[in-house]
């Protein structure tokens, strides 16, 4: 098994030899590739970045201390973490204890996540030479250029590098990745845009980086977008960050957001194909394969082809997860869509076979209530079960309780 750094290869004798310990406790079952993130108690000696943790798995797990992302986004930024993945776990009600040791965090990584600025225009997520996941923010171009460059979206890529996700042009132009926005906004006196279609002066338009980490667990970027209206005035400002897990079998990301008005309050509205967080997969599979696109929800597989959108169905709202499995470059992917209940409700969801799916809800921020977001998506090969996607959901919403006390 290739474990990170050259100098990673060694056994514990015991736990004699660890530095601290890791406490865990949670759900009966735990699905493979569970992140777990532990903020460290004030004053506690942390010697390296990396650590591994033994007591479960034949060669332990890797963590990694980050320090300028939190999965609350309330939390303090200043404070330090500790991320590790887990393996598929039965806990007892006893829970787990595993030992932690550090590791020498002074030779470069032979696989762990990068982050580069490939254009201006365009930073990359990379793991061992293999491209992850793309941030695409166009500066805004007048003309023929206009519509390619009117928001920014993230591509994602499968484990093999392969991009499965869908930029400008193509079927409907506006899907990008994974992408966020509402086609009825009204701010200031009464004014009325579209930050969906970003039609007219309307368009996202990235400011700078403002964080940035990575290693061999984790790689986190945090951005500055504008939400531009009448006369290209800036009606609201978008922290977002897009956290990126190094998992087995698949490619976990969690997007979070937070967008405060600049000024008045501001009305979030639109309906479930033109508003709020979605995913949209390759073009391909509007040209070629959407008769073969099977949705997954927590009620069952529906048959190929077939699809649900509120308020044709008005049942179809607050899903805890929804999956959408699709075909492309003749390989069949799952993409699971995890809501959390802080996100505001009622969340109506939409799907549609070419590939694209997610949900919106209505919102008004103000000065003092800035919307919060927080979603995760998970990439794989093949179909998922309704099992395993119901224990990443629960992952999600209710994370493992995870304690670190030193040796």
């Amino acid at each position: 098994m290739n474990i990170l750094f050259n100098s990673m290869f060694f056994l514990f004798s015991g736990l004699a030899s660890q530095d601290f310990k890791v406490e865990l406790k949670g759900p009966a079952k735990i699905p493979q590739g569970t992140a777990v993130q532990i903020t460290f108690p004030s004053g506690f000696n942390i010697k390296s970045n990396i650590c591994q943790l033994s007591g479960v798995g034949e060669s332990g797990i890797i963590g990694q201390v980050v320090g300028k992302f939190a999965s609350d986004l309330g939390a303090n930024e200043s404070q330090k973490n500790l991320v590790f993945v887990l393996p598929a776990l039965n806990v007892s009600d006893s829970g787990i204890t595993l030992a932690g040791k550090w590791l020498d965090d002074s030779k470069k990584a032979s696989d762990a996540y990068s982050i580069e600025d490939k254009t201006t225009e365009l930073s990359q997520f990379t793991f061992n030479n293999k491209p992850v996941l793309q941030f695409v923010h166009p500066v805004l171009k007048d003309g023929k250029d206009r519509e390619a460059s009117y928001k920014p979206f993230h591509h994602l890529f499968d484990n093999s590098g392969v991009l499965v996700t869908k930029g400008p042009g193509g079927q409907f132009t506006h899907h990008r990745g994974i992408f966020l926005g509402f086609s009825k906004v009204t701010y200031g006196n009464n004014v009325k845009v579209d930050i969906w279609h970003c039609k007219d002066d309307t368009h996202q338009a990235f400011q700078k980086v403002l964080s940035r980490e990575s290693g061999p667990v984790v790689a986190t970027e945090k951005d500055l977008i504008a939400w531009n209206g009448k006369n290209k005035e800036t009606f609201a400002n978008e922290e977002r960050q897009i956290v990126v897990y190094k998992v087995p079998n698949g490619q976990l990301v969690e997007f979070q957001s937070v967008v405060r008005t600049t000024g008045g309050s501001v009305l979030l509205d639109g309906d479930p194909q033109h508003a709020g967080f979605h995913f949209r997969a390759s073009n391909e599979v509007s040209e070629k394969t959407s008769k073969e696109t099977i949705y997954i929800r927590p009620d069952g597989e529906d048959k190929p082809g077939a699809s649900r959108n509120w308020p044709d169905l008005k049942s179809h709202v607050n899903l805890p997860w929804n999956a959408m499995s699709f075909v492309v470059n003749d390989k069949r992917y799952t993409a699971l869509y995890l809501d959390n209940p802080s996100n505001p409700k009622e969340a109506r969801f939409s799907e549609r076979p070419y590939g694209r799916f997610g949900s919106y809800f209505v919102t008004e921020i103000t000065k003092d209530k800035p919307l919060k977001l927080k979603y995760q998506l998970w990439l794989q090969d093949g179909k998922i079960d309704i099992e395993t996607a119901g224990l990443r959901s629960q992952a999600f919403v209710n994370p493992i309780k995870a304690s670190i006390a030193a040796n």
